[in-house]
């Protein structure tokens, strides 16, 4: 009986000490309550325009918006949308005027840049992590002496976006999409994961 008492004491003591943590800082509280780790702030760099508000709105979020000015609520999950030729997106599209700087979404080395009838102008990234490929597609064109092999910070410009390649005319965005690759050596294959489950709000 004691040390049920003893017990049930120190419950309503921690109970109180969370309540007054939520009190002087609800969202740290709140992570803690979900078992996350807090997110330290990080260092973001941009080449020309400055760090984001894409780039702000993800410091304790993960992934980067890859899109200049674009937060995450601003996101539209269009990974499943059927696509010509009996394909699927298994990608997302970022609406964005033209010219609106696209960002590396991590650390990482720019693997191959490419232009082509479907993607126009586009960059594949690779990350540090030497198997996650991000893909930039119908970009306006590179940034300033962007090359392959070249090292880049997350939140750098790597290109800006446009409407190349097989989107419609006047429809601006990016089209980006995220792969786990067998070899960094076959840039073009992966496990495509679905970006927007990577980038959407935190609930």
């Amino acid at each position: 009986m004691f040390q049920n008492t003893l017990r049930s004491t120190a419950v309503r003591g921690a109970f109180a000490v969370l309540a007054l943590a939520a009190v002087a800082n609800p969202g740290h509280a709140q992570r803690r309550l979900l078992g996350t780790p807090v997110a330290q702030p990080r260092s973001l760099v941009a080449s020309g325009a400055g760090v984001s508000v894409a780039a702000r709105d993800s410091e304790s979020a993960g992934m980067l918006v890859p899109v200049e000015g674009i937060s995450r609520a601003q996101l539209h999950d269009t990974y499943n949308q059927a696509r010509s030729e009996g394909r699927t997106h298994h990608a997302i599209d970022i609406h964005a005027p033209r010219g609106t700087p696209a960002l590396a979404v991590a650390n990482g080395t720019v693997i191959k840049l490419h232009s082509g009838s479907r993607g126009g102008i586009s960059v594949y990234l690779l990350d540090d992590d030497g198997r996650t490929r991000y893909y930039y597609a119908h970009l306006d064109g590179y940034a300033e002496g962007l090359h392959e092999g070249q090292r880049v910070e997350r939140g750098e410009v790597i290109g800006y976006v446009g409407d190349t390649g097989n989107a419609q005319p006047g429809d601006y965005h990016l089209h980006f999409s995220v792969a786990i690759l067998d070899s960094s050596d076959r840039w073009w294959e992966g496990r495509n994961l679905n970006p927007y489950d990577l980038l959407r709000p935190a609930r």
